[in-house]
């Protein structure tokens, strides 16, 4: 079975693709734990798509940005200062580790407000 691949919707704009980051925590994971891959930040949703060829898709998931409640920059284990904590409105939470996280913390923060 060929390995899932992020596409664009038809109307949708990508702000940024392929970022490397880390999942710390999703509603899918039940104890935190580092899980690499890429990220795909789209004008309606995020995409994180993990690595590794087994169990990839298990940790992998996608997020509406309609469905965001709130965005904020967090520390990463042990004490990296690349953390992007994702709120959202069922109260779930996601947690990335992203170089630069910045530019993407102000960009979602734009997006959901």
């Amino acid at each position: 079975m060929a390995k899932k691949v992020f596409e664009a919707r038809a109307d949708e704009t990508v702000f940024a693709e392929r970022v490397s980051a880390d999942c710390w925590k999703s509603p899918r994971q039940t104890i935190s734990s580092q899980v690499s891959g890429k990220i795909y930040f789209t004008d309606q949703r995020i995409v994180f798509m993990a690595s590794g060829l087994i169990g990839a898709e298990s940790v992998s998931w996608e997020i509406e940005m309609a469905d965001i409640l709130s965005v904020k920059t967090c520390m990463t284990p042990p004490c990296f200062p690349f953390g992007i904590l994702i709120t959202m409105k069922d109260g779930s939470k996601y947690k990335l580790g992203v170089i630069k996280r910045g530019k993407y913390v102000d960009w979602i923060s734009q997006h959901i407000s």
